[in-house]
């Protein structure tokens, strides 16, 4: 499906999403005392930062979803004409990657906190780990895109189409 851009729904997402991510990278300490206080003694300390980043990441997930069933059903815009075929793959790549840990994360979490496994936790932390580096990766090429190549990539996830 070709599109010209992106819905002012899904930039919407997009941006919920990220205040949603940064919310978890900043305040994960709470819930990964407890998660470590947890798997020792068997017991869960409830606390505000624990039903937050709980509460959060199921926020998380569910836009999540949606924004790959808007991306299904509405489309995306085609890569910019100036792009390499490898910097077309990459970034294909990349939203793979964002998209799956979008729904991986939460759902490691989830696994990690109601069966209290070890496992599970240390997969969500690789994952975090893993989606820390591509939101590095993803923001650094927006900022190139915008001011180094000046193809108007930020622009795209600013001004809606509709």
């Amino acid at each position: 499906m070709s599109v010209t851009g992106y819905s002012r729904m899904q930039i919407r997402l997009h941006w919920a999403v990220v205040v949603l991510v940064a919310l978890q990278f900043l305040f994960s300490g709470g819930i990964a005392s407890a998660f470590g206080d947890f798997l020792e003694t068997g017991e869960k300390a409830f606390s505000i930062f624990v039903a937050g980043h709980v509460v959060v990441g199921l926020a998380i997930l569910i836009l999540a979803v949606w924004r790959i069933v808007l991306r299904m059903l509405h489309g995306v815009p085609a890569p910019d004409a100036s792009h390499s075929p490898a910097q077309i793959m990459v970034a294909r790549v990349m939203y793979g990657l964002f998209y799956l840990l979008m729904v991986l994360l939460p759902v490691s979490g989830m696994v990690a906190w109601s069966q209290g496994s070890e496992i599970a936790g240390n997969v969500h932390s690789v994952l975090r780990a893993v989606m820390l580096l591509l939101i590095v990766l993803h923001i650094a090429a927006a900022l190139a895109g915008q001011y180094i190549k000046k193809d108007g990539t930020m622009t795209r996830m600013m001004k809606p189409v509709d």
